[in-house]
């Protein structure tokens, strides 16, 4: 399987605001598609310190580096992008990866110790550990491991999962290896209300807030939370109480399609960093969703009709 995957390319286009008369210029960066290497470690281990968040140190975020790299470079699973440049090496800005969930690798063993401990915590979690422990050699779930950095667009989402399920497809086949159940996928989310500015200045911010909402039938709209994060405008829209939002902010757009084939999910909230009363900062939340391995095209089509290929 080859080593890299062909480029492309993207440009990001700031408008003025109306507010300003200045200009921004136009910025055009290649991005390339490749296949993780040694030279991706400490870059990975920030992504996925990011990921886990106040969890990381308690975990050997090292493993799934390494599993990432060795994955990627005997089994051509995974992909890297980075930006095309001849004269500089750069850190990759997004990752995905997969791990089998069964198979006793040492990044298997780690996912599936975090994700029971996580799950053993509520009742309400109990049919997603059930999932997770049924994980077996003969029957086993398949991670998809995704990060990015946090200002990068979801257009990379689609061409990433697509490239990554037909590697592994492609693996499977290869080694007679069984299906996977479900996918499972981890993420990031945010208290919404926590950044909103002038609007319900009478209602707590946080979960509290969040509650009150959702008694009216009302919660922060994802995509508004999620551009509260990046400092853009939002428009204070609302979902309504039959959608999918629970009064979080997905710091991946995307996860709230994945959300719409969802069999399992569970979201709990990571601990606050010790200096978070001085830094003002908004709780976090651990967000994991299962989709069915059988509803994977369709989720891929999902993602590609909000995010086409650029014509």
């Amino acid at each position: 399987m080859s080593t890299s995957h062909s480029a492309g390319t993207r440009s990001a286009h700031a408008e003025p605001s109306s507010d300003s008369e200045e200009d921004i210029d136009v910025i055009n960066v290649e991005f390339d598609f490749q296949t993780p290497s040694e030279i991706d470690f400490q870059a990975l281990k920030r992504l996925f310190q990011q990921m886990f968040y106040t969890h990381a140190p308690q975990m050997d975020i090292g493993v799934l580096a390494d599993h990432v790299i060795q994955t990627g470079m005997t089994q051509g699973v995974g992909t890297v992008i980075k930006v095309d440049d001849m004269e500089q090496i750069h850190d990759p800005y997004a990752v995905i990866s997969a791990v089998m969930l069964g198979p006793t690798t040492p990044a298997s063993q780690l996912l599936q110790t975090y994700f029971t401990t996580q799950l053993s915590k509520a009742a309400s979690a109990k049919p997603f550990l059930d999932l997770i422990k049924s994980s077996s050699e003969s029957h086993p779930n398949l991670f998809v491991l995704h990060e990015r950095m946090i200002n990068f667009p979801p257009q990379v989402v689609p061409p990433l999962l697509r490239m990554l399920l037909e590697e592994v497809n492609e693996t499977m086949r290869q080694n007679s290896s069984p299906t996977p159940s479900h996918l499972v996928l981890f993420s990031r989310a945010f208290s919404a209300d926590a950044l909103e500015e002038g609007d319900d200045d009478d209602e707590p911010a946080g979960l509290a807030g969040a509650r009150k909402r959702k008694a009216r039938g009302q919660h922060a709209h994802p995509a508004d939370a999620a551009a509260a994060a990046l400092g853009k405008p939002v428009s204070n829209k609302k979902g309504t109480a039959g959608s999918h939002d629970d009064g979080l902010g997905s710091f991946h757009p995307e996860d709230e399609l994945i959300r719409e084939f969802a069999s399992h999910s569970y979201t709990y909230r990571f601990p606050a960093p010790r200096d978070a009363a001085e830094s003002y900062e908004t709780p976090l939340f651990g967000r994991l969703l299962a989709v069915p391995f059988s509803k994977a095209p369709a989720l891929l089509q999902r993602l590609l009709d909000v995010w086409p290929p650029p014509a």
